[in-house]
């Protein structure tokens, strides 16, 4: 789902659609939020490396996920909400996340002694994670450190990972 914060869009992609559909999720959101769902499932990454040499930050795969890259440079929190699936995303959430690629750019640099790809854009943003379903407490461990590691690499200006129950109660600690 899409947040608007302090003036600019805060994105999200999950799962949120669900059973019941982007626009049932979006019900009761503000004009300005946007949702994008991940289901149905955008067209996998791939790997051709067109976002960063022949479209730069614009995924060359046609779809209504190609802009993704350029929408996360606009939000102030990117706000993933997902099933939880062994301690990380689902497929779907990984999809989008595989075709943002193009958010940083295919040159290295060491961040916290590990390699990272060069920022394409200036400004951060928050990423949360929203995980819903049965989880234990290893599931949980391993998805913190996930969504830590995404941070590091979307140069995130901080994160926050939340485990809810079910899909309501996701939506619920969204507003």
């Amino acid at each position: 789902m899409f947040k608007k914060a302090a003036g600019k869009h805060a994105w999200g992609a999950g799962d949120a659609g669900g059973d019941e559909g982007e626009g049932a999720f979006a019900e009761g959101f503000g004009a300005e939020d946007v949702l994008f769902s991940a289901t149905p499932l955008v067209k996998p990454c791939t790997g051709c490396f067109g976002c960063w040499t022949r479209t730069p930050g614009v995924c060359v795969l046609r779809d209504r996920c190609t802009e993704m890259p350029r929408l996360m440079a606009r939000c102030d929190t990117l706000v993933l909400v997902s099933p939880f699936v062994y301690g990380g995303f689902s497929r779907a959430v990984k999809a989008v996340l595989d075709r943002a690629i193009g958010y940083v750019q295919p040159f290295f640099r060491t961040v916290e002694g590990e390699m990272h790809h060069v920022p394409r854009y200036e400004d951060g943003f928050r990423l949360e994670a929203h995980f819903y379903g049965p989880s234990s407490e290893p599931e949980r461990e391993v998805a913190r450190r996930l969504v830590r590691a995404n941070a590091v690499n979307y140069y995130a200006t901080s994160f926050d990972v939340r485990f809810h129950e079910n899909l309501g109660e996701a939506k619920e600690a969204l507003r």
